[in-house]
């Protein structure tokens, strides 16, 4: 019986990890020389085989080439993980860390917060698995989790058909904050973009921070990361103008933008190197924003916000 008890625990501690502190791995009743066989174990441990495996999978998706390889991405947080839960996107699966969605007398709404997102991935049949806090941290990108992530496929947007009229475009020139970035991307979904292009150089926009930046809107917003010579064509196909914001370009209130039927795209870029060299080669007009004379410049984030905002299309108004 030791015997049986003891190789029970040296399997648990193969297939789950050591560090889980499996218990006794073999009934009483086990049949005498049938210690080895699988069906009657009882595996005791805290964690299945998959947990393992989606725990390991959401370290290895802290780096871009693994989220490439995989075609996976992590959202981290309460909210983040909400606003997946209530988009269409389909999603692998939850980690929870030990006491997530538990009754805290001094934290009411946020448990019952907690728990109806554990009951909404329960109806959409997700898988949820608790893993302990620090297991979580190894797995999360912020300091300090909020005790929830999810591993979701990233979605693969088809190539945009513009609008008849008024269609907008953003364009991402070697943006390398993670934070602006997905500033960036929420407000151009706000304010009607139609899609956005990623150039090389720019952060991956499935990085957890761009994802947290987002707050969701990676999720409905069509996202596509493509060579400079695949958007160019895409803007030439469809007589897309191509605008830039510029210190020496027409005073922003002057670009009749707003009534500007045509198909826009704008572009915007790291703040210090400016526009790559291809893609100011195929501006076809320039605008500033007025600043104070002693500001020198704004937040790409900013920036982008006020242009976008001035681009929406807005049919005139008839005299």
């Amino acid at each position: 019986m030791e015997l049986r008890m003891a190789v029970g625990r040296i399997l648990c501690a193969m297939v789950t990890g050591s560090r889980l502190n499996c218990r006794d791995a073999a009934p009483d009743d086990t049949p005498q020389g049938s210690w080895w066989h699988v069906e009657p174990v009882r595996n005791s441990c805290r964690q299945p085989l998959e947990a393992v495996k989606l725990l390991t999978l959401a370290r290895d998706l802290q780096r871009r080439k693994a989220r490439e390889r995989h075609r996976l991405f992590v959202a981290e947080g309460v909210r983040t993980v909400e606003t997946l839960l209530s988009s269409a996107l389909p999603i692998e699966g939850l980690l929870v860390s030990a006491g997530f969605g538990n009754a805290n007398v001094d934290r009411p709404r946020e448990s019952d917060r907690e728990r109806a997102l554990i009951e909404t991935a329960a109806t959409r049949r997700i898988p949820v698995t608790t893993v302990t806090e620090s297991e979580l941290e190894s797995a999360a990108d912020t300091e300090t989790p909020q005790g929830v992530l999810a591993i979701a496929p990233i979605p693969s947007w088809p190539s945009p058909v513009p609008k008849p009229v008024g269609a907008r475009f953003l364009v991402l020139d070697a943006l390398q904050d993670p934070g602006n970035v997905g500033t960036v991307i929420r407000t151009a979904a706000a304010l009607g973009v139609q899609a956005t292009f990623a150039l090389p150089g720019t952060v991956d926009v499935w990085n957890a921070k761009v994802v947290r930046g987002s707050m969701g809107a990676l999720f409905v917003h069509p996202v596509l990361q493509l060579d400079w010579t695949d958007v160019a064509g895409f803007l030439a196909q469809h007589a897309v103008g191509v605008w830039a914001a510029d210190m020496d370009g027409a005073p922003l209130q002057s670009a009749p933008l707003a009534a500007e039927r045509a198909p826009l795209a704008l572009v915007v870029s790291n703040e210090g190197a400016g526009l790559s060299p291809a893609v100011a080669a195929s501006v076809t007009r320039t605008v500033t924003i007025p600043m104070a004379p002693d500001v020198e410049s704004l937040n790409v984030g900013v920036a982008a916000g006020i242009l976008l905002y001035a681009m929406r299309y807005q049919e005139p108004t008839p005299s």
